[in-house]
């Protein structure tokens, strides 16, 4: 069901759940998500690679250490963001009445019987 209701966005789940994590967390880098998502730091770096060429996301020099580089959201990721989380409010919403309208539905059935 999540994932039907985020087609809407063309992103992976990986890139959606990458996405989030930059928002919450602010700058970050390949070998944090690597260890965060358990995943290797080339798995990150290509699905990084699609995120910036979908300009959702951008990469920034280090302030203190060259070797490293500090991604961010841009403002189009930020908005994609906020696009996800509004579409998995609304799937969780949808869930609740889904259920609600289960219990009606056996409650109607007893009271038929």
């Amino acid at each position: 069901m999540l994932k039907y209701d985020l087609s809407g966005t063309h992103l992976s789940l990986r890139e959606c759940q990458l996405l989030m994590y930059i928002y919450q967390h602010g700058q970050t880098g390949t070998s944090e998500l690597a260890q965060v998502f358990k995943v290797t730091r080339t798995l990150i770096s290509k699905t990084l690679g699609q995120l910036m060429q979908a300009n959702l996301i951008r990469e920034q020099a280090h302030r203190n250490d060259r070797r490293r580089v500090d991604i961010s959201l841009t403002d189009n990721g930020i908005k994609q963001v906020v696009a996800v989380k509004k579409q998995i409010s609304n799937n969780l919403q949808s869930m609740d009445a889904t259920k609600e309208l289960l219990r009606l539905t056996e409650q109607v059935a007893s009271l038929s019987q």
